[in-house]
């Protein structure tokens, strides 16, 4: 089942006297449209030396630092949270661009 049939069967089960799906397909297709959703990945538990590692993108986050959490790239150079969700966002919507375009790379 999609992300998107999952929103549609929540809001027909939060409103009862919903009895089609047109409804809350409309609603779904609205929010789709503008936001990406996306299933976030299991991190690992932070470490001895307070360390989580994804398992993909080779970031680190250090939860062990003075200014708090603090998530580095490969290399080792730190970003922030708030930049780092920016980036994501800016990849998110170029994946998306390029499949609505067909685009093969």
């Amino acid at each position: 089942m999609s992300i998107r049939d999952d929103l549609v069967d929540l809001i027909v089960q939060a409103d009862a006297d919903v009895d089609e799906r047109s409804f809350p397909d409309r609603i779904i297709d609205a929010i789709l449209a503008r936001y990406a959703v996306v299933e976030l990945p299991a991190l690992s538990e932070p470490d001895d030396d307070g360390q989580i590692y994804t398992y993909v993108a080779d970031l680190r986050i250090d939860t062990s630092g003075p200014g708090g959490n603090e998530v580095f790239l490969p290399g080792g150079h730190r970003i922030s949270p708030s930049w780092l969700r920016q980036e994501a966002a800016d990849y998110l919507a170029a994946a998306n661009r390029a499949e609505a375009a067909d685009v093969d790379l």
